[in-house]
């Protein structure tokens, strides 16, 4: 059998953001590499690691190594030539754009969901008694519930 667009479509519907963000990196990695080569793409992860420790350090109050890690960024980003910091802004901006629309998806895909979930009491009431619940029954089970909040 052969998928067809919708089919496909369907499956990559239930995958999660996690995924949409892995397979999108996955893609932009395969294109860079190609693009830039893996010479390139090194200093790329590099200063990618580099960024996202100093933001973890300082994030955990390890102010020293934060800055220590941001100067050691700074020294790598101002030894590039201007070629070379034009790919790395490209490829942080693809990259960003790229989990711009993950996100989105995301989000989408999450609003479908939560549309069938929020429907009114009448909507399920109806359904209910539509599948068989006597109205009374209904009534009877609605007044018997109690609340389940907590106090203290």
């Amino acid at each position: 059998m052969t998928d067809t667009t919708d089919d496909i479509a369907e499956e990559i519907s239930f995958q999660s953001f996690e995924d949409d963000f892995k397979l999108l990196g996955n893609l932009l990695n395969n294109v860079l590499q190609r693009e830039v080569g893996a010479q390139f793409m090194a200093k790329i992860e590099r200063i990618r690691l580099l960024a996202l420790s100093a933001s973890n350090m300082r994030l955990s109050g390890i102010e020293n190594m934060a800055a220590l890690l941001e100067k050691q960024l700074a020294s790598e980003i101002s030894e590039m030539t201007l070629e070379e910091a034009l790919k790395l802004a490209r490829a942080f901006s693809h990259y960003l754009t790229l989990m711009g629309i993950a996100e989105t998806y995301h989000r989408v895909r999450k609003g479908r969901s939560v549309t069938h979930l929020s429907k009114s009491c009448d909507d399920i009431f109806s359904q209910l008694i539509q599948g068989g619940v006597t109205p009374n029954d209904l009534y009877d089970t609605v007044c018997k519930q109690r609340s389940q909040t907590n106090v203290g």
